[in-house]
This record gives structure tokens, C-alpha cells and sequence, in this order.
């Protein structure tokens, strides 16, 4: 008897312990909403397929929505704790939205290139004044960014036309019947839509805007308040990934081209691009690139005024510290 009521009270500190040391590893759920097709995006993917984010003590669920304002939203909302924006979308907490820059991950736009039809006399950036190129949607960073180039080519914010075209298939559709000359689309898709003929690649906008963050981590402001240290670990867990990736490249390729349901040959393609030329090293904001985000917010009619740099990010949680 004595030796069973040893037992069974080894039984039981046994399954206290193992039920203690499961809650000691829990992992924190987070969601974390972005839109389009970046690769670089595609960093939470890799993060759960190389086992990176439970380093970090995090389950990390990514939810995809159809731009940026829907990310914004869902910030505001609560139902998602981080979101990937673009430098224009730092106008969203000035604009009252309670969430916070806390990170920027990539710096010029590589991610995007202009497209032409196969056959069009389009040749270079030269030929793309007056013409109709498709964006996303208005005020998006694609509109920016033909705007911009416009402003470059020394026609103006209007010299090249931005048509919202929505999502890259009713893009394409809207290149090909010619109801537009042109169209941004992610360099990833851009190359498989150029392997099928469908495209030509005109050129890369990261060419030609030099100075900017074309991704940036949102935080809900409730989450910096209530658990800042999430914060820190979730950015801990990215720039791993980061360091992961670039040193794995044909496992980026692979799970970018999963990602983005495109070919691997175009993913790799894009992969030095998409990945390699963008990501920062420790999220650090730019002030150059600030400085353009400040000035084409008002351009844009995103805002009355020029904002103040210092309410458009927060510095409090980068460098980060791998």
C-alpha cells in the first residue's frame, strides 16, 4: 500500500511538472495583417517554417487583406496586433489611427516594377509621359510612386496618369485590352507574368526613389501599452528570420515563390531584389526617407500640413538586438 501511494504521488509531481513546463513554453499567439505580394513580407512564413518565431516565445498567424487601410482598420480595431504598412501609410496615425511605427524593415521600393505590354512603343521612362498607368488604389504606395517618378522626370505630380486598378489580375486584364499603358506590379509577379509572355518589365521603381521605407511594422498602440516587451520580441523574431533568409537564399526562393503562388524560378529571380536589396539591418528609420514621406504627404493631399517627423515613428524599440 505504502508503495503504491509512492507511486501514485511520483505520478502525480510527474504530471505537475510536465504541466508546469508546458505553461512555462506556452507561446503568445499574434496576428499579424499585411497586404500585396511583397517577398519580403513573406518573412513570417519563413520564420514559421524555419522554427524561428518559437525562439522568440511567439506563434505569429499572418492575415492577408486587401490593402492597407484594411490593415490599418484591423489595428484600430484590435483584432490583429502589428501590420505591415509603406512609408505613405505613416499618415495613418497622424490621421488618429492608434498604432505606432516601431520598425522599418525595408528600404526603396525594388519590390516594384512597372510593366508594359509585350508589344507597346513604350521603351523607357521617357515614353511615359501623359500616359495611364494602373495602381492599386488611390493614395496607396503605388499611386505614390507614379506620382513621384512623374515628379522625377521633371513633368510634374500629374505628368504620368495613376488609374486604381485593384488587385495585379484585373490589372493585367486592363493592360492587355489597353484600357491603361502600364502597370505596377510586385517584382515577384512581375517576372512570372514576363515568363508567360503576358508582360515586359520597363523598369524597377527603386531605381529611381532612392530615399524611402517601402515597408514599415505597425504596432496596435494597446499592445505597446500593455505588453511593449511582445513588441520587442516580435521584432527579435523578424530580423532572425532576416539573418535566416540571407544566409539560406534558395529556402527564401522556395518559400517566397509558396508564398506568392508564383514559380520558384521567379521567385529567385526576384529574391536578390525583393529581399536582398530591401531589408534593413535593424530596423533604424531613415531620416532621409522620412523627409520624403513628410513632403509627399501634403503633395498627395494625404495632409493638410507637413507632419512633424517625430509623430510619424517611434524609435523606442530599434536598433533591434538580434
Amino acid at each position: 500500500m505504502l508503495r503504491r501511494l509512492f507511486q501514485a504521488a511520483l505520478i502525480t509531481a510527474a504530471l505537475a511538472l510536465a504541466s508546469s513546463a508546458g505553461a512555462a513554453f506556452a507561446l503568445d499567439k499574434v496576428k499579424v495583417g499585411k497586404s500585396s505580394g511583397p517577398m519580403i513580407l513573406a518573412m513570417v512564413q519563413y520564420g514559421q517554417q524555419a522554427q524561428i518565431w518559437e525562439t522568440v516565445g511567439l506563434e505569429v498567424e499572418s492575415v492577408q487583406f486587401a490593402g492597407e487601410a484594411q490593415t490599418m482598420q484591423s489595428l484600430a480595431s484590435g483584432s490583429i496586433e502589428f501590420g505591415f504598412g509603406s512609408g505613405a501609410g505613416l499618415a495613418y496615425p497622424v490621421k488618429g489611427v492608434p498604432a505606432s511605427a516601431v520598425a522599418a524593415v525595408a528600404g526603396p521600393p525594388y519590390n516594384l516594377v512597372l510593366v508594359v505590354r509585350p508589344d507597346s512603343a513604350i521603351r523607357g521612362p521617357g515614353d511615359l509621359k501623359g500616359k495611364i498607368v494602373g495602381v492599386t488604389s488611390a493614395g496607396s504606395l503605388t499611386d505614390w510612386s507614379v506620382h513621384e517618378l512623374s515628379r522625377q522626370m521633371g513633368w510634374g505630380h500629374d505628368g504620368i496618369e495613376a488609374l486604381p486598378t485593384g488587385a495585379s489580375r484585373a490589372g493585367l486584364a486592363a493592360l492587355k485590352t489597353g484600357e491603361i499603358d502600364g502597370l505596377l506590379l510586385a517584382e515577384g509577379a512581375a517576372f512570372e507574368a514576363q515568363d508567360h509572355d503576358q508582360v515586359r518589365i520597363l523598369l524597377s521603381f527603386g531605381d529611381y526613389i532612392k530615399s524611402f521605407h517601402a515597408n514599415i511594422v505597425f504596432a496596435a498602440n494597446s499592445v505597446i501599452a500593455r505588453d511593449p516587451a511582445l513588441v520587442e520580441r516580435f521584432l527579435k523574431g523578424w530580423f532572425r528570420t532576416v539573418d535566416y533568409v540571407l544566409a539560406h537564399p534558395d529556402f527564401g526562393a522556395k518559400v517566397g515563390a509558396e508564398t506568392m503562388g508564383i514559380s520558384e524560378d521567379a521567385a529567385q529571380k526576384a529574391f536578390k531584389d525583393e529581399v536582398v536589396r530591401m531589408t534593413t539591418k535593424d530596423g533604424s528609420f531613415d531620416p532621409a526617407a522620412i523627409e520624403v514621406v513628410r513632403r509627399t504627404m501634403k503633395e498627395m493631399g494625404v495632409l493638410e500640413t507637413v507632419p512633424e517627423a517625430a509623430a510619424l515613428y517611434s524609435t523606442r524599440f530599434v536598433p533591434v538586438v538580434r
